[in-house]
């Protein structure tokens, strides 16, 4: 098993479900080479588990557990050779621990190595860039060679653990009946195998910087331990007789660390009370920042009291770097692009005040907090008006109602007419008309669009003219400007989208900080929906109160980011988000996804006429 296939076995490890799409995005691979990956990954597996594909997703099934672990643990530490950049990189940081109170020769390096002195040169710029989130430096002097140099002692335990313990085995070894006795201390406490996993390797690790005279004691900020002293004691006795010496105060913290990240039934009142308070007092702080980046009219109070465990532990993952798993992909978080904008700005205020590495993971499990919120703070209701022109029984109408209310959230209003003429009268606005009949009125038509009564049956059609329609319908009100160009010269990605930029500004739409903050975003975080869609969304300060979409299409397909892009949805974000404005991000985000998945409606955004409504993306679907 190659390297390549080595990590997408991972990432299906990690994740329960994965469509080609998020492949695609994760390894930047065509879709035959990611099928021929699975072939050569479910041949190496021969049995112990497979990648099997239903419909559009694939999943992996694991039919031997003990065997998966031992191919994740021992793969990078025994198949591959110095001829991997980041082995050797890791095998630089091992020795420099090994040697933290002195210099080592680079030429001596390089040597042990077997490599030149410039490919070592190359690997410790790389390694620098490893350590910056644990705040570790490689310092250089003449003559004398580098050595590592920590802000925080007990970052070397993080980095050990991370980064060497990934190729390179630690583990202590102990009699049969300690290690019995070892797992009933840690179960009593967390049943969990993986806590059993963790703390184990967090022993070894302690014990290995031992061996080098590396004792780790500095404070620790910002951590809270929320289990008892009294309650851990007798499994920091035996810890401490497996190490061999007493532990300090640090050592059994990053130990024990893994009973500290997450809810347990034995967590200490006292002591969340009182972590909880600091979580309290730093987000009054951190509550402001957020509103001046996208003023959301939210009930922070409120969102305070369901998000404190969550922030407590997340606090507490963040300062020994603990990995977490995907909790929401990033097609999940593009449906929800205002609860991941919070979040993401959440996770980066707190890292700027706690000068905390924070893992971009959590923005997903923050994202559901605040979409929880936000669902409260639009609980305003709307209501559509839906026409229904007779011949229609009163059966129909209610399945109608009932097919219509699985697909939009809002309150639904539907009028029965006996005839055209008396729809015609109404002065109502209508989202969508049934008929079961041609309508042949110019001016019905060009009210609302009308449907027949059968497409009722397909609700993914159904579902898809509803969001025209809604967007449609934000339009016309002044919530949302829509507008399409067509680039029929080659040009690049960022070129293309700088100029859609310049357009919305020459039109007073956008100010010109916009391209800077939109550049800002790009180097943040990739925009490429999957596809070849580019969906960058950006917060717009001009103090226009409407959704900006601005579509690019080009006529030849370009590449960024290692993708082809074929079309670029822009969303300006006004920085003042009322519930009607958030709502309608929402139906735009749900519009966006059904024409990058609805080939008719593509086709329709590409013949886009800008002299008729966006009603047009409808047509023949």
């Amino acid at each position: 098993m190659n390297r390549q296939n080595f990590e997408m076995l991972n990432f299906f490890i990690n994740n329960d479900a994965l469509t080609l799409r998020e492949i695609r995005n994760q390894f930047a691979l065509s879709r035959s080479t990611i099928i021929k990956n699975v072939r050569d990954i479910n041949e190496y597996l021969n049995g112990i588990a497979k990648i099997n594909m239903n419909g559009s997703k694939f999943y992996l099934i694991i039919n031997n557990y003990a065997e998966v672990a031992k191919i994740q643990t021992f793969f990078l530490k025994r198949d591959l050779d110095f001829n991997d950049p980041d082995k050797r990189q890791v095998t630089i940081l091992k020795e420099l621990i090994k040697h933290l109170s002195n210099y080592l020769v680079i030429d001596d390096l390089a040597d042990s190595l077997a490599v030149s002195h410039g490919t070592l040169t190359n690997d410790l710029k790389e390694l620098k860039a490893k350590l910056t989130p644990y705040g570790i430096t490689i310092q250089a002097k003449t003559n004398r060679g580098i050595r590592l140099a920590a802000a925080r002692d007990y970052e070397l335990a993080a980095v050990t653990r991370n980064l060497v313990g990934k190729y390179y085995e630690l583990e202590l070894t102990w009699k049969q009946q300690t290690d019995v006795k070892l797992v009933n201390l840690i179960k009593q406490l967390d049943a969990s195998d993986n806590t059993v996993s963790m703390i184990k390797r967090n022993i070894a690790v302690v014990k290995w910087l031992q061996q080098y005279d590396i004792r780790i004691d500095d404070q620790i900020k910002h951590y809270t331990v929320v289990v008892n002293d009294s309650q851990t004691q007798p499994l920091r006795e035996l810890v401490t007789t497996i190490v061999g010496q007493s532990l300090t105060t640090t050592e059994w913290a990053f130990i024990a660390y893994p009973l500290s990240i997450k809810k347990l039934g034995i967590d200490d009142p006292q002591l969340i009370t009182s972590g909880l308070s600091q979580i309290g007092t730093l987000m009054q702080a951190i509550f402001p920042k957020i509103k001046a980046h996208l003023d959301v009219q939210l009930d922070f109070q409120r969102l305070l009291t369901e998000l404190q465990y969550h922030l407590l532990f997340l606090i507490n993952r963040a300062v020994f770097h603990v990995e977490t798993e995907n909790f929401i992909s990033n097609d999940m978080l593009n449906k929800y692009p205002v609860a991941a904008e919070l979040a993401s700005e959440t996770v980066a205020a707190l890292s700027r005040r706690l000068q905390l590495q924070i893992k971009q993971q959590e923005v997903g499990y923050l994202a559901v907090y605040f979409q929880m919120e936000l669902e409260e703070y639009m609980m305003t209701p709307i209501i559509h008006r839906i026409a229904l022109v007779k011949p229609f029984s009163e059966s129909m109408k209610k399945f109608l109602s009932e097919q219509l209310t699985t697909i939009v959230d809002e309150d639904l209003q539907i009028d029965v007419f006996n005839s055209e003429e008396a729809l015609r009268k109404s002065p109502e606005k209508y989202l969508l008309i049934f008929s079961n009949q041609l309508i042949t009125e110019n001016e019905l038509i060009q009210r609302a669009p009308v449907i027949h009564f059968n497409s009722i049956l397909n609700q993914g059609i159904l579902r898809q003219r509803l969001q025209i329609s809604l967007v449609a319908d934000a339009i016309s009100q002044g919530l949302c400007q829509f507008t399409v160009t067509h680039f029929n010269k080659a040009i690049k990605y960022m070129n293309a989208v700088e100029q859609l930029i310049e357009s919305e500004i020459d039109k007073g739409q956008l100010l010109h900080s916009f391209i800077a903050d939109w550049k800002a975003r790009e180097r943040k975080s990739s925009n490429i929906f999957g596809d070849g869609v580019a969906l960058p969304h950006v917060i717009d300060n001009s103090g226009l109160k409407r959704i900006l979409v601005t579509v690019g299409l080009f006529k030849m397909p370009t590449s960024f980011d290692g993708q082809k892009v074929r079309v670029v949805f822009l969303v300006a974000i006004p920085k003042q988000l009322d519930a009607n404005l958030s709502r309608v991000l929402s139906q735009v985000y749900d519009l966006i996804r059904s024409i990058a998945a609805n080939g008719n409606i593509y086709n329709n955004l590409k013949n886009y006429d800008s002299t008729r409504s966006i009603i047009q993306l409808m047509e023949a679907i």
